[in-house]
């Protein structure tokens, strides 16, 4: 990755910042970092082969144009992300045992080795989304696999191979699972299991359909998400009611479980597809407050319900809170509801984001600093649900559907403009995308994307950004959750202080890396470290050394 030499901004690129037609951001990138692409596909060098099977009938089932997930976690303990990538399968007829999710091990030399059938993670189901967390705090990473039909949960038994204990640790979600996420949400150590599920479909309805076009979720009633609390015995109970957050009409399609109101403990947003945003804050009990509505992340900023399909979190504007992004349907344009303390306030127009997705159907949103320049870019993994405007009926699938992602440069206050050219040839394609996630897959300081797209194969785009300071942090806690989920961390670097937590969910039916990376500009050094512990804790360190992956152990009490 090495860093070429800087141009001249040209005249031309002055004429049309002048005049409005390119963001700052992008010409400042543009023309002092060269024509260099900065995301590369390397999957056929790193030996993914991995194609996603939609089941296509040709009666437009809606159960096809979902797509499936993907999940970046050490699955080996060996300290680099591994990739495990959820399938479909058939939908009409039986389902193939040769059609499977898989795992992909990480051979630290830039590619990976199918281990599904060593590792026991093969599922044939019809998957949708995947999460992984230690919900047995026994040291490695434990699965859970939604799918249409029953879900599975695979206990990590060390190195990588994995036992399906679905039926023994009470797991019973035989709906139409979404996105999932394990989080401790009443604060006894032990994670428990948040599982969205989507619209009450059976297959029956996909035999008789006669139709020529996809259905909407208005045409189906929705399913009620569940809450399972850890019992601590490698079981779990459904407190989905005693919680208070029965909804039994909604159609989750995104999940974000982070402390967003800053009183340490971890609140719940659910992205609803064609109905409000849920939005509940934890008690502190294992019960939670519906604010849906007076937290203003129910609706846009016009009042109005979208197609919120995905949602990633963090503090975009650097201010110390944490906020929202959830994309939506062509013409909805993606939403980013800035997070005022009290209150969230849509701000999509401001930041021009608005007018920079509209034209797009997005799916999967990751907020991450591509440049390590110190501020939260955006990348949307974009796909339709409806024919293409002027797109023949007999056209490919793909064509049909297939829709360009989005690279979207932070301009350092929190307003959004197309990376343009700089992101590579990547962004010139369009291909049905669904799950994605980010992670550093090399481990060498900069933020890689995985991207699972629906009946085609699955993306691996290195980052080759012009190389700037950086660090990455493995929180590791004294007891339980050893990957730390609910941890925040303000780094203070040449003056700045950014923020940064460890989320539960995000994206579109996938996980990525929950280890917290920072870029860094040009600092050379970190003035300080604070880390608010999930147990309530505080810990802080101080003269810090950049450009390196940083092991914190929380201190014992």
């Amino acid at each position: 990755m090495r860093l070429m030499a800087s141009r001249p901004r040209s005249t031309a690129a002055t004429l049309l910042v002048a005049a409005g037609l390119l963001g700052a951001s992008y010409v400042a990138y543009r023309f002092f970092t060269g024509d260099r692409a900065w995301l590369t596909d390397v999957t056929r060098e790193a030996g993914i082969t991995f194609t996603h099977t939609s089941g296509v009938t040709g009666k437009y089932a809606y159960l096809e144009i979902m797509g499936g997930g993907v999940a970046l976690f050490d699955a080996d303990g060996d300290g680099w992300l591994d990739i495990y990538f959820v399938n479909g399968n058939h939908i009409l007829s039986e389902p193939s045992p040769a059609i499977t999710n898989v795992l992909y091990r990480n051979n630290r030399d830039g590619t990976f080795t199918d281990v599904t059938q060593a590792a026991g993670v093969g599922d044939a189901s019809y998957g949708q989304g995947c999460c992984a967390a230690d919900y047995d705090n026994d040291g490695d990473q434990d699965l859970y696999v939604t799918n249409f039909g029953p879900d599975r949960l695979y206990r990590n038994e060390g190195g990588g191979r994995f036992t399906d204990v679905t039926a023994a640790a009470g797991i019973d979600n035989p709906r139409f699972g979404q996105s999932c996420a394990f989080a401790d949400f009443d604060g006894d150590g032990r994670l428990d299991l948040y599982v969205q599920n989507y619209i009450t479909y059976s297959v029956d309805e996909a035999r008789t359909a006669n139709r020529s076009e996809y259905p909407t979720p208005l045409d189906f009633t929705g399913s009620p998400d569940i809450l399972s609390r850890n019992n601590g015995d490698g079981t779990f109970t459904d407190v989905t009611r005693t919680a208070g957050i029965h909804r039994p009409g909604g159609r989750g399609m995104g999940l974000a479980c982070v402390d967003f109101d800053g009183d340490r403990d971890i609140d719940i947003f659910v992205a609803n597809d064609a109905m409000e945003n849920y939005y509940f804050t934890n008690d502190g009990d294992l019960t939670f407050t519906d604010q849906s509505i007076s937290s203003g992340l129910a609706y846009n900023r016009e009042g109005v319900s979208e197609s919120s399909m995905g949602v990633d979190v963090g503090d975009v504007n650097g201010d110390g809170t944490i906020d929202v992004v959830c994309p939506a349907l062509r013409a909805e344009g993606c939403k980013l509801f800035s997070n005022r303390g009290a209150y969230f306030e849509d701000v999509s127009r401001a930041t021009r984001l608005l007018g920079a997705t509209r034209a797009f159907t997005g799916f999967s949103p990751n907020l991450f600093d591509v440049d390590n320049d110190g501020d939260l870019d955006l990348f949307l993994c974009n796909g339709g649900v409806a024919t293409n405007l002027g797109v023949p009926a007999e056209a490919s699938y793909v064509d049909r559907y297939g829709v360009r992602d989005l690279l979207l440069l932070n301009d350092g206050a929190g307003g959004f403009d197309p990376a343009g050219p700089v992101a590579g040839p990547h962004f010139d394609r369009a291909l049905i995308g669904r799950g994605s996630a980010i992670g550093d897959l090399d481990n060498d300081g900069d933020l890689d994307l995985v991207i699972c797209n629906l009946d085609g194969p699955a993306i691996i785009l290195r980052n080759d950004a012009p190389r700037r300071r950086w660090i990455t942090l493995d929180l590791v806690p004294a007891k339980g959750n050893h990957v730390a989920i609910g941890a925040k961390v303000r780094l203070t670097a040449a003056g700045r202080t950014r923020t940064a937590v460890v989320p539960a969910g995000g994206s579109y039916l996938s996980l990525s890396d929950r280890r917290l990376h920072f870029g860094l500009g040009d600092a050379d050094r970190i003035e300080r470290i604070e880390i608010d512990w999930p147990d309530g804790s505080s810990q802080s360190l101080t003269d810090v050394a950049t450009d390196r992956i940083l092991t914190i152990q929380q201190k014992e009490p």
